[in-house]
């Protein structure tokens, strides 16, 4: 089973103690005790969520101190802090003489920054409890269900994570906690006075597809590898945002996002609403890797594509030079 079709239901929720929230910076969940990582590998599943609050310590923001700061996505992949953080992070330990603390981790795949403020008494007051203070501060402590259930609550913004593939912005995702691994929905369209005046007229739904195979951007574990992963969505101008899209990537990159079909409709609403019945089609039919985010055997993905939209208009339009199919 891949990360992306883990319901929140299977999903744990656990609470560690740290000085701040930065996996911009270290994509990894650290101990300091190879034992302690081992341990936790017996009682964590492949996507559970570590939520980081901050540590009663004068290393920690004043303001940030037993506030709950963000949630992290955890791959049970063992990994070394050397391999998952760069190097402001890596002088950060060497500063305060910690090269030997949290050596050992765990991938950290996905994260989000809590946006509110909430004492970390007021979600998890069990897995707080004073008796517990060592084993958040070292390990991690399991939230019970209720607990979880306010955890889950509280709005978030997701955030790249060091050491993997980085997410454009307007890609990275905000709500709830237990609404982000969603199928997202389109933004719909808005039209009338900004700055200047804002024209309805053509929109079109896409198909974009990785030029490599799903591992690329999701690991090299798991029911994906081997599948194409996709991206669906909707724009006034296809050809833009797949720059905009593929800008997330660094130069270097090995693989890119190729923008295989793009279908127009006469003005937003109509792709909007087309949008949003697409991405609950692929959503039944492939798996969602959350967001606009699908894998999938590419041929089916293709004829689903191509299908819906022959069933919305009687024309699909082809990127130049990627379309297969009618022209």
């Amino acid at each position: 089973m891949t990360l992306g079709e883990i319901t929140l239901e299977d999903r744990q929720v656990w609470v560690r103690a740290f000085y701040g929230f930065n996996p911009e910076e270290a994509g990894y969940i650290g101990f300091t005790h190879e034992a302690q990582r081992e341990d936790m590998l017996t009682k964590m599943n492949d996507g559970d969520f570590v939520l980081i609050y901050g540590a009663v310590d004068s290393l920690t923001d004043t303001d940030l101190q037993r506030q709950a700061l963000g949630f992290m996505e955890i791959k049970l992949e063992r990994c070394r802090d050397l391999h998952r953080q760069n190097e402001a992070s890596r002088q950060w330990k060497i500063d305060h003489g910690f090269q030997e603390r949290w050596t050992y981790g765990l991938k950290v795949v996905r994260a989000w920054r809590v946006i509110n403020r909430v004492h970390i008494r007021n979600i998890a007051p069990k897995a707080y409890d004073t008796k517990k203070r060592f084993e958040r501060t070292t390990k991690a402590v399991l939230l019970e269900p209720e607990e979880k259930r306010r955890a889950l609550s509280h709005n978030v913004r997701q955030v790249n994570v060091y050491g993997e593939p980085p997410i454009a912005a307007n890609d990275l995702a905000s709500g709830h906690m237990n609404e982000v691994l969603k199928p997202s929905k389109g933004v719909p369209p808005s039209f009338g006075d900004r700055t200047s005046q804002h024209e309805d007229g053509d929109n079109f739904l896409y198909l974009m597809k990785l030029s490599a195979n799903a591992e690329a951007l999701l690991g090299r574990t798991g029911a994906h590898l081997g599948k194409a992963l996709v991206k669906v969505g909707r724009s006034n101008d296809a050809t833009r945002r797949l720059k905009e899209v593929n800008g997330g990537f660094p130069e270097r990159a090995v693989c890119r996002w190729e923008l295989t079909h793009k279908q127009r409709f006469d003005n937003g609403q109509t792709a909007h609403d087309y949008e949003t019945e697409l991405k609950a089609f692929f959503a039944k039919e492939f798996t969602s890797q959350a967001g606009e985010f699908y894998t999938g055997d590419w041929n089916a993905i293709d004829r689903a594509f191509q299908s819906f939209c022959y069933s919305k208009m009687p024309k699909i339009l082809a990127a130049v030079g990627k379309a297969k199919g009618v022209k």
